[in-house]
């Protein structure tokens, strides 16, 4: 069976299942946008994106903020997987992480503690390494963000130089 990625195409999905930006929302719950980020996306100086950021929740745009701060070049939603397709071929559950990581060829999705929340990202998370395995993707809880950046600060380090072996740790 042929495994499809779609990067930018997401008309492919049907109208009420896609929110304001694109993003596929199969299970039915459209995410609330927060207003427009704080900063601008001219204010970003590790965005590498091709349309400006419309982050989900805070944890999104922390994140954004950790990796801006460090130096490391980030995408925001920049591709979406599709995981399950119907007899007809018709897209039927896709996952567009959060970030993508080039230098790092890492993808990152980013979430809340709230457990249906995690529930339902572990499971995608799971689908997307099963039908792609060779994606690099990593589920980032809040905390995980929070340590990334304290652990990195404390060491007085850039994140270009020592992120790709704190990420090679905590890839896996």
């Amino acid at each position: 069976m042929a495994t499809t990625i779609i990067e930018d195409e997401i008309t492919a999905l049907p109208p009420q299942h896609s929110d304001s930006i694109g993003s596929p929302h199969l299970d039915g719950a459209a995410p609330q946008h927060t207003s427009p980020s704080r900063r601008s996306v001219d204010s970003y100086r590790s965005f590498r994106g091709t349309r400006p950021p419309r982050f989900v929740n805070e944890s999104e745009r922390e994140c954004a903020e950790i990796l801006d701060f460090y130096g490391v070049p980030w995408e925001y939603e920049p591709v979406t997987f599709v995981l399950e397709t119907d007899p007809d071929g018709r897209i039927t559950e896709a996952f567009s992480p959060d970030f993508y990581l080039p230098e790092q060829n890492l993808f990152l999705e980013v979430t809340t503690m709230r457990q249906e929340l995690v529930t339902r990202k572990n499971r995608k998370v799971r689908k997307l390494r099963q039908r792609y395995p060779d994606v690099n993707v990593k589920l980032f809880y809040r905390r995980d963000i929070e340590a990334l950046g304290q652990k990195l600060h404390s060491r007085g380090a850039t994140l270009r130089t020592s992120y790709a072996p704190v990420a090679a740790g905590i890839a896996g």
